[in-house]
């Protein structure tokens, strides 16, 4: 059975993006079912918007505007509309949608069947520009825009794909379903976060405290434009917010980034790369430890320079082929290509390569003679070249570089619900192996941080750096010091 809603769309200037929600909701609301509550928050050009709002709803059924006696900012102005101007107990669920948010057909019934699971308290949709829940969120093509045209090509190929529903840290504020029981139960926002910014994080971890899941409706589409409802140092004031998080739940950041490591599904991480957007596939390949890089790099561009953009880093003295783009930069694992070309990798060079290739393409070469003197086998890569070589698209030597591009050409023309299962597959089987490096890099990483303080602390500590100290202010006092 479909919760009866309430829908609260706080209104604060850009009368444009307003008017495309309210008239996204007309389109695709049922409400014979659900209300809207638009409530003005005396925002820039208050008086014309009411004018310009009244005008477009009308007398209009479901439709209700009301508008406070001062600014009360995003959260004051959710926490009246809900428990002031409208606590009818019709309302089982209340959805709070940004003003610059778009509507899509059937939204509000897939966030409504995702709420219906076990234990689940807030839900949140897909979208052009809402961070994680973004489709696409990572990039194949450099620079290019996330644009509504393209988000809803991608959207409308892959969620089909994409389970009903998953676990989040936390939802995403711009469009954030719950139930009327637990705002009852627990309140709303926490006024700490007023204006803005953090609100709907606090409210998923505190009703998580008992048992309640925040996810997100793989199912419904959402567009944002983010950004145009409010005012004022949204950078300081973000920021300051999300120290307040962090203080009340040390753990939040430590959530986000396991969830963007394993708790999104390769598919959607793939999402650019499965609906290719038709600039030309990007092939990457690592020869700085290859030992003859130019003669590589030469039946590398044999095999796949006429389908692909190459880039590659390179040793010091090789010579690429002029079309390829060479970096001495570490890539960015947000940035997707299609195709990486891994020769005898180290267990390090799958975990990267798997988080940021489409299809992986494993080289191997000859053992070598004097095996513990190679970095095959200091890095521990002939260890796992098993499990590397069951989980990875193709596995070929140099001689059958040809063939291994016409397998990834064929990869790329099955079809997208085949592609999807196969990286799946993938993923999967890599995971143990990327989590691993993940926790052994976090180790290191607290490690050093520790050492890195320690060193410090002595350096204050010591006669030297307080004798620095006082020249420095003695110095500071001279004539002509500024």
């Amino acid at each position: 059975m479909t919760r009866p809603t309430l829908v609260v769309v706080p209104v604060y200037g850009d009368l444009e993006s307003l008017l495309r929600c309210v008239d996204g909701l007309v389109e695709h609301l049922d409400t014979g079912r659900h209300r809207v509550l638009l409530v003005n928050d005396c925002g820039p050009d208050a008086d014309a918007i009411e004018r310009a709002l009244l005008e477009r709803i009308g007398d209009r059924p479901g439709f209700r505007y009301e508008r406070n006696d001062h600014n009360l900012g995003f959260v004051g102005t959710c926490n009246r509309a809900v428990l002031e101007l409208d606590t009818g107990a019709d309302a089982e669920a209340v959805l709070l949608l940004n003003s610059d948010a778009v509507p899509t057909a059937g939204f509000l019934d897939a966030m409504l069947a995702v709420l219906d699971e076990e234990r689940t308290g807030v839900v949140t949709a897909r979208s052009d520009n809402a961070t994680i829940a973004s489709i696409p969120y990572r990039l194949t093509n450099r620079g290019a825009a996330r644009t509504e045209t393209r988000t809803r090509a991608v959207w409308s190929e892959v969620a089909p794909l994409l389970p009903v529903s998953q676990v989040l840290p936390v939802a995403m504020g711009f469009c954030f379903l719950t139930r009327r029981e637990l705002i009852a139960e627990h309140g709303l926002f926490d006024d700490a976060f007023a204006p803005g910014y953090g609100e709907e994080n606090d409210y998923c971890l505190r009703i998580a405290a008992d048992g309640w899941l925040a996810k997100i409706a793989n199912r419904a589409l959402v567009l944002h434009t983010g950004g145009k409802s409010f005012s004022g140092n949204r950078n300081a004031l973000r920021a300051a917010h999300q120290r307040e998080l962090e203080r009340r739940y040390p753990f939040l950041p430590e959530a986000v980034a396991a969830y963007q490591r394993h708790g999104a599904t390769a598919t959607e991480r793939f999402a650019d790369a499965l609906v290719p957007a038709g600039a030309v596939a990007r092939l990457a390949v690592d020869l700085r430890h290859v030992e003859d890089a130019d003669a590589t790099a030469r039946r590398l561009d044999a095999a796949f320079g006429d389908g692909f953009a190459l880039e590659a880093r390179l040793p010091s003295g090789t010579s690429a082929p002029a079309a390829w783009t060479v970096t001495t930069d570490d890539p960015n694992p947000d940035d997707l290509v299609t195709v990486s070309v891994l020769v005898d990798p180290t267990p390090a060079e799958v975990v990267a390569a798997n988080r940021r290739a489409l299809h992986l393409v494993v080289v191997r070469t000859p053992p070598p003679t004097v095996p513990w003197s190679s970095r095959t086998h200091r890095s521990g890569a002939d260890a796992i070249a098993p499990l590397v070589d069951d989980a990875v698209d193709v596995v070929t030597t140099l001689d059958g570089l040809g063939d291994a591009a016409d397998q990834v050409e064929q990869a790329l023309l099955a079809p997208i619900a085949d592609r999807s299962a196969a990286l799946e597959r993938r993923w999967a089987a890599l995971l143990p192996l990327d989590l691993t490096a993940a926790e052994v890099a976090s180790d290191s990483a607290s490690d050093e941080v520790t050492r890195l303080r320690r060193e410090l602390d002595d350096l204050r500590a010591s006669r030297s750096f307080r004798t620095g100290q006082a020249i420095a202010k003695v110095a500071s006092r001279l004539p002509g010091r500024r």
